[in-house]
């Protein structure tokens, strides 16, 4: 019983580790954005097979890839980002999720925000918003009805 329960407070200790090292609160990202990118960017954490975000002293290291999309293990859940290179009025549409088990459980989490000029950014805005379809005359096909 005893060695049960010793096994027990071990794996919980383990997992407790493991998500302290993955999920950090309150940290600070510098976002770097390559000269004359425009566009969507997507960070993607919690991803178990991507690499960490690198660390320059006491901050996490973003690099926005050209294709604007970029995956990483770690996990950030409230990031303070400062972003570099970018002129003012070009970040739009700053958004993050997280993704947690029913449990509260962090395990996932998305950083989205849009490089470039208002308009552009309406632009992009007005092409998600309208894919051409009206989603109310979409028919839907439900068996025996």
């Amino acid at each position: 019983m005893i060695s049960r329960l010793i096994g027990f407070s071990a794996c919980i200790l383990l997992v407790l580790a493991l998500a302290c090292s993955r999920q950090a609160g309150d940290s600070r990202v510098i976002v770097e954005i390559p000269s004359g990118f425009t566009g969507n960017f997507v960070l993607e954490m919690g991803a178990r097979d991507a690499p960490p975000l690198p660390r320059h002293e006491d901050a996490y290291v973003v690099t926005v890839p050209r294709e604007g999309r970029l995956s990483t293990s770690t996990l950030i859940q409230r990031p303070k980002l400062t972003f570099k290179n970018a002129s003012t009025g070009s970040i739009w549409g700053y958004s993050q999720s997280m993704f947690t088990t029913g449990d509260g459980i962090s395990v996932g989490g998305k950083i989205e925000f849009f490089v470039g000029s208002q308009k552009d950014y309406e632009a992009e805005q007005g092409r998600k918003n309208h894919s051409g379809r009206d989603p109310a005359a979409i028919e839907i096909y439900m068996p025996g009805m």
